[in-house]
């Protein structure tokens, strides 16, 4: 097997090191703005983004936590008022996570944040060639982050 090279692992650390970074800050920044952490925007923009309502197996899937961690982050947000749990229609062991109008407020509130520092953290540090660059990668990589 062949040694990985300095500039090899500086690149994989640093992916490493900037994700964590990356999100701690935006983590913070929407706790501090809107008392909704970065696993509560996500959860709160996907159920959005696919029509209100989303079963409990594929948010698990998408904000890429166990079912069970998925599932203590959906009970957080329910305690909250920003999301109820709903029967899924046609299986009676399924749950689809639903949106609440209070949720929908706070996601339209918190997305200028949410913008303006993945601005300030990631995209005022790179070109839009680079972004479109990434934005190619990604998927190589990682094919679930297909546009």
């Amino acid at each position: 097997m062949e040694t990985l090279t300095d500039t090899e692992l500086h690149a994989w650390f640093g992916l490493l090191q900037a994700h964590s970074n990356l999100t701690r800050q935006l983590d913070e920044a929407l706790l501090r703005g809107h008392r909704v952490s970065l696993g509560g925007h996500m959860v709160l923009f996907r159920i959005a983004a696919a029509g209100g309502r989303m079963r409990m197996s594929e948010l698990a899937e998408i904000i890429l936590l166990s079912p069970s961690g998925a599932s203590r982050l959906v009970d957080r947000l329910v305690g909250d008022g920003l999301v109820e749990r709903l029967p899924c229609p046609g299986d009676g062991r399924a749950i689809h996570a639903a949106i609440t109008p209070a949720g929908r407020r706070l996601l339209k509130q918190a997305e200028r944040t949410y913008e303006a520092e993945v601005r300030r953290l990631f995209l005022e540090h790179v070109s839009a060639a680079e972004v479109e660059l990434l934005a190619g990668l990604w998927p190589r990589i990682a094919p679930s982050c297909s546009r």
